[in-house]
């Protein structure tokens, strides 16, 4: 069942990315992603893959992919992220930001949507192609919960 917050939350946020875009973003390069993480309040791993498309200099649309590994079942989440980086001119940046979040729960014949919002920080390297990174993300949906994610973003177009 689609929620009607949830939908106003992603109107929200389309009409944002809408809003921050310049074009000069556009002279920048995507990253493609790959993570693994854990979830300490649902004690499962994720896997993840994101992207990071420029929408200013400092602003990146940051969607992504998480498949969880519960005991029972299947659990795959989709977020769509903007966030905000702040250089610390030693080839590494701090990053903050959020967006919506949606977790699909499969167990059995049960079956549970939750729609949410997301909250996230983290350090990324920005010398070379290959940029390391931790990500500590809050996830304020049905029940809050922190995950702790670690993984490599790769420049595409270079």
């Amino acid at each position: 069942m689609r929620s009607p917050s949830g939908i106003r939350g992603a109107g929200f946020l389309a009409a944002l990315l809408v809003a921050v875009s310049a074009p000069g973003a556009a002279a920048q390069n995507t990253h493609v992603g790959a993570r693994i993480g854990y979830n300490f309040d649902s004690k499962e791993a994720v896997l993840s893959a994101n992207l990071a498309v420029p929408m200013t200099s400092r602003v990146d649309f940051y969607p992504s992919l998480d498949v969880y590994t519960p005991d029972r079942g299947n659990k795959i989440g989709f977020n769509g992220d903007v966030k905000i980086g702040f250089p610390l001119g030693t080839g590494s940046r701090w990053y903050a930001g959020g967006g919506i979040g949606i977790v699909n729960r499969n167990v059995g014949e049960f079956a549970n949507t939750d729609v949410g919002a997301n909250l996230l920080g983290g350090m990324e390297s920005t010398v070379g192609w290959i940029h390391p990174f931790v990500e500590g993300k809050v996830l304020l949906h049905d029940r809050t919960q922190f995950q702790l994610i670690g993984g490599i973003n790769l420049t595409m177009g270079r």
